[in-house]
C-alpha cells in the first residue's frame, strides 16, 4: 500500500488532535507553532505519540523523540511521512 499522506496533512491532523484533546481551549496551534512554547510537556507528547501510532499505524522509535523531530507539528508530520515511506519500502 502506498503512503497516502503528505507532511502537511499529517501536521494538520496532529494540530487538530492537540486542539481537541491536549491543549486548553484558548491555545492556538499551527504546524509551525513551537510545541514546548504552548505547554506540550512529556505527558502530552506521549498522548501525541499514541495518537500517531493509532491513526497512522506507525511506531515512533524512542530515538525519534528529540527536539529536532518534535519541535512543531510540521516537523513531526514530515518525520512521520518519512517513516511511513521507510515502512512501505521495507514491506515490499
Amino acid at each position: 500500500m502506498a503512503v497516502e499522506y503528505t507532511g502537511a496533512q499529517v501536521a494538520a491532523q496532529l494540530c487538530e488532535f492537540l486542539r481537541s484533546h491536549v491543549l486548553a481551549a484558548d491555545v492556538e496551534v499551527e504546524p509551525d507553532t513551537d510545541l514546548s512554547a504552548i505547554g506540550v510537556d512529556s505527558f502530552s507528547l506521549m498522548e501525541l505519540v499514541l495518537f500517531i501510532e493509532r491513526r497512522f499505524g506507525l511506531e515512533l522509535p524512542a530515538e525519534a523523540l528529540t527536539p529536532a523531530h518534535i519541535a512543531n507539528a510540521g516537523v513531526l508530520g514530515a518525520y512521520c511521512v518519512d517513516l511511513l515511506h521507510q515502512q512501505h519500502n521495507a514491506d515490499r
